[in-house]
């Protein structure tokens, strides 16, 4: 085997393991997060900024309604890339990885292409106000151009992720994320030798920090400097784990793109309420973004370790990675969540000038921030049952939490004399019946019976915590 920087999290300590793995993550969510925010930033600064604020929050939801459709395959593979190394089958890990990017790449080559013939009825579908329409065109496609450059930097981070490498996805998003801030303001306002292309400008320059990564990424692991062993000749597809790449793939893709439709329904109830009331939700989006940092990182993490010990037979240490991911979580956000409610104007003010949109603001800080702590444990769940090849219950747990609880909270609030607050009292308080209707079953346990790959039998030893 490599000498590489992965991680064996079948032996040690537990919660030295999860955070080791999780801060390599914390920090490419982070640098991603920054850029995304670099894109609104900048945008902000144009003249017709609520509109092309607007028109960039517009395409992010239609964007990742798309996305996720392949994305969920991409959970798929870094499932079976940790469990396989779990139980040192290491040979069908790079097997793994040959099928995820010539299958996950034809899943995304089609839904991308459908995404740039059907924009017109996805961006009428969201009830988009007609001004927005023509400005979020060019952007909306550019992006989505840029997404086949994305898939790659997501399935081969996935399946670094689950053989416990970390660090790697992590200096390429750095780099990646570095140059995307740099070129914003040059192509947006035309900067030295660059032409002006306004909000086009931060797509087109979202798009080649993309294409920097994937192609950095796939290059470290083909020479051979990763614990993959890849070799360009040995490309193929293979039937039997496509199966089981569907089998765990198919269910997180219809929960990731039903969860960011739910996200485009609530986008379009938002919308009725004009373009401060959108240009505030985008701003928050990218709120929301920074909090997601950490909860992504160590349930992400918890999910490898999760795959890997269940690969190994070890269901208590699998047990106990997720409980303690969650607290840990949890603690961070409950900090964060008050920490932005004493001060809820200060995050919008950055992204825009106007008044109406920053004293807006405020609100959604109070109905949305201050309950995601509750998301946060909700997320690293959902990491966990598809780490432990359980997609089926994260799919069916997370749409009902979505579609029983959220939205009808979100829609009938809106419509009592909160108007536009209660859109975000209504998701705040559907954060908290969500975590306790989820644990319920994460205690339950079921879910690591679910595992897909079988190479030891469970193993009794002490835990270390």
């Amino acid at each position: 085997m490599k000498k590489s920087m992965n991680i064996d999290a079948t032996k040690g300590n537990i919660k030295k393991n999860l955070w080791v793995l999780a801060w390599p993550l914390m920090i490419a969510n982070l640098i991603q997060v920054v850029y995304n925010m670099a894109d609104t930033y900048w945008v902000g600064k144009l003249e017709n900024s609520t509109d092309a604020i607007a028109a960039v929050t517009v395409t992010f939801s239609v964007v990742f309604v798309l996305v996720s459709l392949a994305a969920g395959l991409g959970i798929g593979s870094a499932t079976l890339a940790a469990q396989y190394y779990g139980a040192k089958e290491y040979k069908k890990v790079d097997e793994v990885t040959y099928t995820s990017l010539i299958v996950i790449g034809v899943v995304a080559l089609l839904f991308v292409g459908a995404g740039i013939i059907f924009y017109e009825e996805l961006f009428n579908l969201l009830k988009t106000p007609p001004e927005i329409i023509p400005i979020a065109k060019d952007y909306f496609i550019i992006i989505m151009v840029g997404m086949l450059f994305m898939f790659i930097f997501f399935i081969m981070s996935g399946i670094l992720r689950g053989v416990g490498d970390t660090r790697t996805p992590m200096i390429a998003g750095i780099v990646s994320g570095i140059m995307n801030m740099v070129l914003d303001p040059f192509l947006i306002f035309g900067w030295w030798i660059f032409p002006e292309l306004g909000i086009s400008g931060a797509a087109y320059a979202t798009v080649f920090s993309r294409f920097f990564a994937s192609i950095y990424i796939f290059y470290v692991v083909l020479r051979g400097k990763t614990f993959l062993r890849m070799n360009l000749r040995n490309f193929k597809v293979d039937f039997g784990i496509t199966k089981q790449l569907f089998k765990i793939g198919v269910p997180s893709s219809i929960s990731q793109a039903v969860i960011s439709l739910g996200g485009t329904v609530i986008m379009g109830r938002v919308n009725m309420f004009g373009a401060v009331a959108g240009a505030v939700h985008g701003i928050g989006a990218r709120l929301e973004s920074l909090l997601f940092m950490p909860a992504m990182g160590l349930s992400q993490a918890a999910s490898s370790i999760v795959g890997q010990n269940l690969g190994a037979g070890q269901k208590d240490r699998a047990y106990e990675s997720g409980k303690y991911a969650m607290k840990a979580v949890f603690i961070i956000l409950l900090v964060l969540g008050i920490i932005f409610s004493i001060f809820p104007s200060v995050f919008f003010s950055i992204f825009s000038d106007d008044e109406a949109v920053i004293e807006l603001g405020r609100y959604y800080v109070y109905g949305v921030t201050l309950f995601f702590a509750f998301v946060g444990c909700r997320i690293v769940m959902s990491n966990v049952f598809q780490g432990a090849g359980a997609a089926s219950v994260s799919m069916w747990l997370s749409l009902i939490c979505l579609w029983v609880f959220r939205i009808p909270m979100a829609y009938g609030l809106s419509y009592t004399g909160l108007g536009i607050k209660g859109v975000w009292l209504g998701m705040g308080l559907s954060f908290v019946v969500s975590f306790f209707f989820m644990y319920y079953f994460y205690k339950k346990g079921k879910w690591m019976e679910m595992a897909v790959v079988h190479k030891k039998e469970e193993q009794p030893e002490s835990i270390e915590k």
